[in-house]
């Protein structure tokens, strides 16, 4: 018997396997703990999307006085969460990052530590933000530094390699040219570039290689 036939007589026999591993889960009724859910049901089709708000003293673990989220096979995006109307939810720093809460939302008189990225330094030098009855303050700002260079200059005929894409380079930062095959770079393979005072220095130029 080939096996393509098998396969044939399996399904045949078995016709529930297929439509089971296509078959999306439901959600359960997910009413959040001081809390309701709108519209209230005990389940919820795939990709169903229901909209909660939260009792006084609560407010839902995002942006807002009330949220929504969607069932996505079986589970909720975003589990829809109501907390203490003191707490605050996550911050979003342009340029910058910090450590995320582990249960996606921080306490009253929390504090985070803001850390910039590459090429951008605090403003005023505040590095820290404090949850205080439901809000952030002193929100730290990440600016880029005036010692930092944006895109390095393109270069006729070579890539930087060693390096993906970036809109900000920090100061000292160090880039490296290859010129494509057929090209050589004054006699060399390579040639690097640096940030310098919010300027790059003069890159290299990738001369079509003489055949003789």
């Amino acid at each position: 018997m080939s096996v393509g036939y098998l396969g044939f007589v399996l399904l045949l026999w078995f016709p529930g396997v297929l439509h089971a591993h296509n078959e999306t889960q439901n959600c359960t009724a997910s009413s959040p703990s001081g809390g309701y859910v709108v519209p209230e049901q005990k389940t919820y089709l795939h990709e169903t999307t229901l909209t909660y708000a939260c009792d006084n003293g609560f407010k839902p673990a995002v942006e807002g006085w009330w949220a929504t989220s969607i069932c996505q096979n079986g589970k909720w995006s975003p589990k829809p969460q109501c907390i203490d109307e003191k707490a605050c939810v996550p911050l979003t720093i342009p340029n910058g990052n910090y450590d995320a809460s582990t249960n996606g939302w921080y306490g009253e008189r929390d504090k985070i530590r803001v850390k910039c990225d590459e090429g951008y330094k605090h403003k005023d030098r505040d590095t820290t933000a404090q949850c205080i009855n439901g809000t952030w303050s002193s929100v730290p700002i990440c600016e880029r530094s005036t010692e930092s260079c944006g895109d390095p200059p393109k270069i006729p005929h070579a890539v930087i390699i060693g390096k993906g894409y970036q809109e900000v380079f920090a100061a000292s930062s160090k880039l490296q040219y290859n010129c494509k095959d057929g090209y050589s770079a004054e006699g060399a393979e390579t040639k690097e570039i640096f940030c310098i005072s919010g300027n790059w220095t003069e890159g290299l130029t990738c001369s079509k290689l003489a055949i003789y």
